[in-house]
């Protein structure tokens, strides 16, 4: 054949590449690991490269022979031997193929392609003298592509490698991220998902457990740092902390897997996500194993690189060391027929010599013979027919993903040999000029990136925009504790749930140890408890939220509700407060009408009495129409309790400021008024004049007590234009919502009362002024009794009242108490004796008996204070003829020496010195101006006895 400019320039390159690598390529070839050389060619028309990991990887490259390895060579096998003997699918076209051996080391992979793959497109011979063992002579064959490899460290050395010469590769276990950039990888392709997804899953799997706290053990390469890097990434997202985070060298010692057990076990995380091969995970869970209760500590979250793998036959690994592990492998399912056919398989070499070179080292693992004879090891000789034990033989269910790899290649070989040979059977000219190039690789990529076919179990397979596999794994368990009578402890991995579109459905419960297990840093904070964050997000220490705070909705702090607002029963958020008031059917509510319903009947009472008894010389005394002002005062003060506990509104706050203000000043007002009048009489130095005369009789005592009245009117009038009455809601403490008038609990209530309190101090001060009066007129006495209780009961409510924010409720009962207190004191002391003489005494109740009351030097007092009265009040002016009037005056009741001496001094000038006369007697009454001219009347005592005494 011609060597164009193109192959020349391949040839070159290939030896570049070889010689680049001589020096590793020859340290590979040292070992002398004759089954690490060896591969498997089947002739044909077009051939597909095969990379399986046969050998595990070792201190000395390649290690024992591997189950996962000699079970993708012959699932490759038998789906090529399907298709051959298929006449619908490349009719007329035979497939063969090449397999090398990667032991799982991307070095040893990167130098098989070369020297044993590449060259075959354009007929070169990279074999060097390093090879071992015969060799088969591969004459120049149109190569499809590449079907490989299992690690992604070898998948992404081969694709970079690859990737120069366009030949596309499809790999049935590399799920490195990586890969998934087709800037850097255009031609690779992949049955299986990217670790991105198995990642998501895993976190989604600990997130749905409620565990926040884990550990992450990962193999140093590709596939284990790029996984770990996506579960870090994903694990912040979720508020999951990684406690620890250990790397498994390359080429681990057991010292190394001991080290790395014994640092997770300090941690508090009892899930650890091992994301790793099966050799590396088999040996940490032996070292697990070897530290006793360690290995039944940890939950293990296993990869796709071990799940469903372990334990192994002659591993030692104990099932009660995998008890409760869950793993996460790409959505596969066994292969139908195929147990049959490697089980049906001998340890004869056939006719095609090279095929599975590695099937009678297989045999020797499993039977425990030797291929050689004469074994040092003492092993017998493996025989010819010898092959697999069905009874203790269970193909992997990844197999599937290894044949769906070499599916996709065929159905895009058919699709490409349909088009470009007009559906007629064989190589067509028109394909046979493609050997010698990579044409026939490259120009399968479109039809690889638009495929869509069944797979081998039926399920549809095509690649994403990614050239990745669908995102479905199977989540599965393993349970050490399962009798249901299984072969294999593989068999004890059972198939729980499935991850698909990002949520996983569960078909099965998994095991009470996984169920029971608690990987937390800390446990969850209970109801009201917010998360006081450590040294990490997930480790914490509960902090007790506050009567009137909620925790945040990511638990880490305590928030305090907005006005008006408390914590729900959980504190998980704020509910809106119920809101109370004082009402009548409240203990307050109660108190309050009790109270005022007594006071309002005593004080219908009184009335009913004086009315019926108005024409009596004890109501005449005592002044009616005052006495009918201050009882009206008295009943609106009562009067309070109906405004004060009524559902806030408008007008009830508009009632109750009008109550709370205009009753207690009418009440005072009149009482004030009364003790005014007293004191003009018996305190006044002079002659009364004919104005004041006037002034103390009831029409104008009316009119000055409505004039004080008045002043509050306009006082409060002026409040409301100030502050208008309004309903409101208060929030005197936490978790509280009242609602009452506005200024009717708070201090601005006390505006309206202290036109009032002024009204008694007044009041209070006149009447201890004038608390020496004759007994006759010592009604002063009970006003004064009455103001002093009164002063007491005002300063006990102002300490109260003030010193109770918080309780608005017992705020308006104390002011309704206090005012009926007040009306109360005054309508049993001033007004309770007179109707006890009323009614029990009517005796007393006659002007007879007003005016015979003796003091106790037996003299009738009444008549003395009527002399002094008439004589103040019969005088006209200061001119009149003085002599005439003391005539008159000497005429007057002289009782004892006291008394004739104060009268005669009396009588010495017009402008006598008024005194107060005392009388110790404790019967009194009260005589207005009108009715002292009677009183004088009812003396029985002649002139001749004023004569007679002077």
């Amino acid at each position: 054949m011609v060597t164009t400019k193109t192959q020349k320039g391949v040839i070159v390159l290939l030896f570049i590449i070889y010689g680049c690598n001589k020096d590793e390529f020859a340290l590979a070839q040292s070992t002398n690991q004759t089954s690490g050389n060896l591969l498997q060619y089947r002739p044909g028309d077009i051939l597909i490269a095969g990379l399986m990991r046969v050998h595990r990887r070792g201190n000395e490259l390649c290690s024992e022979i591997q189950e996962d390895g000699i079970q993708a060579v012959e699932t490759m096998n038998m789906i090529i031997d399907q298709v051959n003997d298929n006449d619908d699918v490349l009719e007329g076209i035979k497939l063969g193929t090449i397999m090398i051996d990667t032991c799982d080391v991307d070095s040893h992979a990167l130098r098989r392609v070369v020297v044993d793959i590449l060259p075959l497109i354009w007929n070169v011979s990279m074999q060097s003298s390093g090879s071992s063992g015969p060799r088969p002579i591969i004459p120049t064959a149109l190569i499809a592509g590449v079907v490989g490899s299992a690690s992604s460290a070898v998948s992404i050395q081969v694709a970079n490698l690859l990737q120069v010469f366009e030949i596309p590769q499809v790999s049935y276990w590399s799920t490195s991220p990586d890969l998934s950039d087709k800037l850097r990888y255009k031609y690779f392709f992949r049955v299986v998902p990217s670790d991105t997804n198995q990642a998501d899953a895993m976190i989604g799997f600990v997130e749905g457990q409620n565990w926040n706290y884990i550990s992450v053990v990962y193999e140093d390469d590709v596939y284990g740092v790029r996984g770990y890097t996506v579960i870090k990434e994903l694990a912040e997202m979720r508020n999951i902390c990684i406690a620890s985070s250990e790397p498994i060298p390359r080429n681990p010692t057991s010292a190394d897997f001991t080290r790395i057990v014994t640092h997770i076990l300090e941690q508090k995380a009892e899930a650890v996500i091992l994301f790793s091969k099966r050799n590396d995970a088999s040996e940490l869970l032996l070292a697990a194993q070897k530290l006793g209760d360690a290995a039944s500590h940890f939950i293990w979250i296993g990869s796709d690189g071990w799940a469903r793998q372990l334990p192994m036959g002659n591993s030692g690994l104990l099932d009660s060391t995998l008890d409760g592990a869950v793993g996460f492998t790409p959505k596969t399912e066994n292969i139908r027929d195929l147990d049959d056919y490697i089980t049906n398989l001998t340890n004869k070499v056939g006719s095609e010599g090279f095929r599975n070179p590695w099937f009678g080292e297989y045999i020797g693992m499993r039977n425990n013979c030797s291929l050689k004879k004469g074994d040092k090891r003492g092993l017998r000789r493996c025989g010819e027919s010898e092959s697999v034990d069905p009874g203790t033989f269970k193909h992997l269910a990844k197999m599937e993903s290894v044949a769906d790899s070499v599916l996709a290649f065929v159905n895009a070989l058919d699709q490409y040999h349909r088009e470009h040979c007009d559906n007629k059977p064989g190589l067509c000219a028109r394909m046979k000029k493609l050997i010698g190039t990579n044409k026939l690789a490259t120009g399968l990529h479109p039809y690889l990136k638009g495929i869509s076919f069944e797979g081998i179990n039926g399920r549809t397979v095509k690649f994403d925009e990614c050239q990745d596999g669908p995102a479905q794994y199977n989540i599965l368990n393993f349970d050490a504790h399962s009798d249901a009578g299984y072969t294999s402890s593989i068999q004890k991995w059972t198939h729980s749930g499935v991850f698909e579109n990002r949520s996983i459905t569960w078909y099965d419960a998994l095991s009470d140890k996984v169920t029971n297990a608690s990987s937390v840093c800390s446990q969850p904070c209970g109801p009201g408890k917010a998360k006081k964050v450590e040294t990490e997000m997930c480790c914490w220490i509960c902090q007790v939220c506050r009567k009137n705070e909620y925790v945040s909705q990511d638990g880490t702090a305590c928030v305090p509700c907005p006005l008006g607002y408390v914590p729900n029963w959980e504190k998980t958020a704020c509910s809106r407060l119920p809101i109370t008031e004082l009402s009548y059917r409240s203990v307050y509510g109660i108190a309050c009408i009790c109270l005022g319903s007594i006071g309002i009947v005593g004080t219908i009472l009184v009335t009913v009495i004086y009315i019926s008894y108005r024409d009596t010389a004890i109501v005449k005394a005592s002044g009616k129409e005052l006495c009918f002002f201050v009882l009206f005062g008295i009943f609106i003060t009562f009067m309070n309790f109906f405004a004060m506990t009524s559902h806030p509104t408008v007008s009830s706050c508009v009632l109750s400021r009008i109550i709370l203000t205009i009753g207690p000043t009418i009440m005072y007002a009149g009482l004030l008024t009364k003790t005014i009048r007293v004191v003009i009489i018996f305190q006044s130095k002079a002659v009364l004049s004919l104005m004041v005369r006037k002034f103390v009789r009831p029409g104008p005592q009316i009119l000055w007590a409505t004039s004080l009245v008045l002043v509050q009117v306009i006082a409060v009038t002026a409040w409301f234009v100030v502050e208008k009455p309004k309903v409101q809601i208060f929030y005197p403490a936490e978790g509280v919502a009242f609602r009452a008038c506005a200024q009717m609990v708070d201090l601005p209530l006390l505006y309206g009362l202290v036109y009032p309190f002024i009204l008694i101090i007044i009041c209070t001060v006149l009447a201890t002024i004038n608390r020496d009066v004759p007994t006759g007129f010592n009604e002063t006495q009970f006003i004064g009794f009455s103001m002093y209780t009164t002063c007491v009961i005002w300063l006990a409510f102002l300490p109260i009242f003030i010193t109770n924010p918080s309780d608005l409720a017992q705020r308006i009962m104390t002011t309704s108490v206090c005012l009926t207190l007040s009306a109360t004191t005054i309508l049993v002391c001033l007004f309770g004796p007179r109707c006890y003489t009323i009614l029990f005494h009517p005796e007393e109740n006659t002007q007879k008996a007003v005016i015979s009351r003796m003091d106790k030097g037996g003299t009738p007092a009444s008549i003395a204070v009527t002399m002094e009265t008439t004589r103040k009040t019969s005088v006209l002016d200061a001119n009149s003829n003085s002599s005439n009037n003391n005539n008159n005056n000497r005429k007057s009741f002289v009782i004892g020496k006291r008394w004739r001496n104060r009268l005669r001094r009396a009588m010495r000038m017009d402008r006598t010195p008024a005194n107060n006369l005392r009388n110790h007697d404790n019967q009194s009454f009260d005589f207005t101006v009108e009715e002292i001219p009677y009183a004088k009347q009812r003396a029985n005592v002649g002139d001749s006895g004023i004569s007679s005494v002077l």
